[in-house]
């Protein structure tokens, strides 16, 4: 099973059918994890691109599928907190770069950082994050690191799985799905 279907059935074990509220996908990419999420909510689904191609692309497939309750937002998703109203049940990352798209345009651990607290902000008390990294790349590795140290300080209540692909090594991906 790919490490985002993973992080898709993990939302789907952690809600009960129709329970799920508002969530944010914080980096839309094509738009695969933003239908996901708008497939099983009514509420408000927010998605996050600094780049528009991937804006884009995700509204394109929304609109294929007559999704219209989706807010699309092309900036980074460090500004998160400034973006969404109130509190949401779920946040998606799937860090790196957009798939055929330039990889020099990436996702990097500065902002990705301070993503990751505005969100933790915006979880509800009973929430779940999935944060699928990547690194094979240098600001992936360098990224995925970061993101690691960041696990290591959260609060002791809040429970991390960790998913790693068939056949681990340093620079496959992996999947942390933190449940508050």
């Amino acid at each position: 099973m790919a490490l985002t279907d993973i992080a898709h059935q993990s939302i789907l074990d952690h809600f009960l059918p129709g329970t799920l509220r508002q969530s944010v996908d914080a980096t839309c990419g094509n738009g695969h994890d933003t239908l996901f999420l708008a497939q099983h909510t009514q509420h408000r689904v927010w998605a996050f691109d600094v780049q528009a191609k991937a804006i884009s692309a995700t509204r394109q497939r929304l609109e294929a599928a007559g999704f219209d309750h989706v807010q699309l937002v092309n900036d980074g998703h460090q500004q998160l907190a400034n973006h969404v109203d109130g509190e949401v049940d779920c946040v998606m990352f799937n860090f790196g770069y957009l798939p055929s798209a330039d990889k020099t345009l990436t996702t990097q651990a500065e902002s990705s950082l301070l993503a990751l607290n505005a969100a933790l902000t915006k979880l509800s008390a009973h929430g779940v994050m999935t944060l699928l990294c990547y690194p094979g790349h240098p600001a992936g590795e360098a990224e995925t690191l970061a993101i690691r140290a960041w696990l290591q300080q959260l609060p002791k209540d809040i429970l991390i799985n960790t998913h790693l692909s068939r056949n681990p090594s340093t620079s496959t991906p992996v999947l942390y799905v933190l449940n508050t």
